[in-house]
């Protein structure tokens, strides 16, 4: 676990399979695990589907109450915490590795605010708690496909998800400050121009400096313009050595590095393992 401004970042647990975590938690497990209720962020996405109790929950400098049954999504790199948790509390909990995550789902979680990531059920069992129940047994399965059935499930999970904040209207864009502007344009040109052209560029492009793009993404998020030029190298690398069979030395070659070499060595670097045994995880 490393910190950037002394908040904690978590990463995916080792239990995960093919990208994917699913626990079905009641608030004596929550209580076990004392360290998330101290504000960290994670560098994947989480999907809690809460069916009994409350929680005060915190999210990016903003504090409110979860009461089941709802889902929350928390996307990678947000701070936050539940402050308190009630004693009947209990539901699922998921974590998604990002590059599983279908871009036009991204930008709908993308625009959502804070208080707009909690969705409350309107009925009793809509369809995503029999999918998220089916991906749960599948995680704890014992069949020797489990990793291409849950890929499958989850594409159906996060499609009825992202549905769900689509038709409520909670994904369309917000009246954001100056620095959250900034920082969606960013992001939205990070989709359109390679990952390794220098901050600079992408300043020149919004016509602002450098260090005021910088200034702008450290507010937003807390990270800086060099963490989000490695998180999207990082996110297509993952999904090039996931999805396809190629060797390491052609993903980087597609990726835009002529030294494989260094490739893998910057991968490692930022994910903490080798593409190879990253591969051979997923794969597993």
């Amino acid at each position: 676990m490393k910190t950037i401004k002394n908040i904690p970042i978590h990463k995916q647990d080792a239990s995960a399979v093919g990208g994917i975590n699913v626990q079905y938690m009641t608030f004596k497990d929550m209580d076990e695990e004392m360290d998330i209720t101290a504000s960290h962020m994670d560098d994947y996405y989480i999907f809690l589907v809460a069916q009994k109790g409350s929680a005060d929950f915190h999210l990016d400098m903003e504090d409110f109450e979860l009461k089941a049954p709802g889902l929350i999504m928390v996307r990678p790199f947000q701070v936050h915490a539940p402050k308190s948790v009630s004693i009947d509390m209990q539901g699922y909990f998921m974590s998604v590795e990002s590059f599983l995550v279908p871009d036009y789902c991204r930008e709908i979680f993308e625009n959502l605010m804070p208080q707009k990531q909690f969705f409350p059920f309107q009925e009793e069992s809509p369809d995503l708690i029999d999918t998220l129940s089916l991906i749960h047994r599948t995680f704890n399965s014992d069949n020797p496909f489990k990793a291409s059935i849950l890929n499958g499930l989850l594409s159906g999970f996060l499609n009825q998800a992202a549905g769900l904040y689509f038709k409520a209207g909670a994904g369309k864009p917000q009246q954001k400050s100056q620095a959250a502007i900034i920082t969606a344009k960013f992001k939205t040109l990070l989709e359109q121009y390679s990952f390794l052209h220098l901050p600079s560029f992408y300043a020149k492009q919004l016509n602002i400096t450098t260090s005021h793009l910088n200034h702008c993404l450290n507010t937003a998020t807390g990270l800086s313009v060099t963490h989000w030029l490695q998180d999207a190298m990082i996110i297509e690398a993952k999904k090039q050595i996931y999805y396809t069979n190629n060797d390491i030395k052609e993903i980087a070659f597609l990726l835009g590095y002529e030294d494989h070499a260094y490739f893998s060595r910057l991968f490692k670097k930022i994910t903490g393992e080798t593409p190879l045994a990253f591969r051979k995880k997923f794969r597993e």
